[in-house]
């Protein structure tokens, strides 16, 4: 990583001898996945030179953005506009769920982490989702960006007394990187370190989650994850999506 400014390192004849027309990348996460610079590097040399979209969003907006963006580039136009519509039909039916199931109540305080071992709370998309959902995120507020898109910052580290304190309802934990089953393998390691025993007893409800391809990757699954945390918070049934893996504990 020090010397290479990357932990990956890219097949770059390999890329040559595909000769795409178009490379999608991101920039937000040089750990998650091959960064936009060596991306960058690696199509300036080829001829001809394809098409590079960095795909970095930090919030829902920025994510269906994205899905036009590819559609229109790749020549799908229609059937991106038409996925994208589908993907906002689901955001809508969420929100009006919500919107009926607790409606008088007070908002729900949720607290979704990144990581345990240091704790680390989720940023960027997550607090929009929780919001959506119906919850106040907790330790990672809702900023409003110069668009007027609500996002959060980025993730970051916080202690128990911060888990403590903040008093959560729900804690959901979606590790970055990880499924279900090696999540759970993570918290049985821990299961008697002090600050985790603090941990489950600051909420009277916490659920893990699939990560990896639900929660840490900014596409079009995130509207599965919209739907998964309105519904497990207000236990409605009826918007956990059917195939995402969890388990409340």
């Amino acid at each position: 990583m020090k010397e290479l400014g990357t932990l990956y390192v890219v097949d770059k004849g390999r890329i040559e001898a595909l000769a795409p027309d178009v490379i999608l990348t991101q920039d937000l996460c040089r750990v998650c996945s091959v960064d936009l610079m060596t991306v960058e590097r690696i199509a300036q040399d080829m001829d001809p030179r394809p098409t590079v979209l960095n795909l970095s969003p930090t919030c829902i907006e920025d994510m269906l953005d994205n899905v036009t963006e590819v559609g229109n580039t790749v020549g799908l136009n229609a059937q991106a506009a038409a996925y994208r519509g589908s993907l906002e039909d689901r955001i809508a039916r969420v929100r009006l769920n919500v919107e009926q199931h607790a409606a008088g109540q007070p908002r729900l305080r949720v607290l979704c982490l990144d990581w345990v071992n240091p704790y680390i709370v989720g940023g960027h998309w997550m607090p929009q989702i929780i919001d959506w959902a119906g919850g106040i995120s907790l330790l990672s507020p809702l900023v409003t960006d110069e668009q007027g898109h609500r996002r959060g910052e980025g993730a970051k580290r916080v202690s128990v007394e911060d888990i403590m304190a903040a008093n959560p309802d729900i804690i959901i934990i979606a590790a970055c990187g990880l499924d279900l089953g090696t999540l759970r393998k993570e918290i049985d390691a821990i299961s008697e370190n002090s600050e985790w025993l603090a941990v489950r007893a600051a909420a009277p409800r916490i659920v893990i989650c699939d990560g990896h391809h639900y929660f840490n990757r900014p596409g079009p699954r995130l509207i599965d994850t919209l739907e998964f945390v309105a519904g497990i918070s207000h236990s409605i049934s009826a918007l956990i999506p059917s195939d995402l893996p969890y388990q409340e504990l």
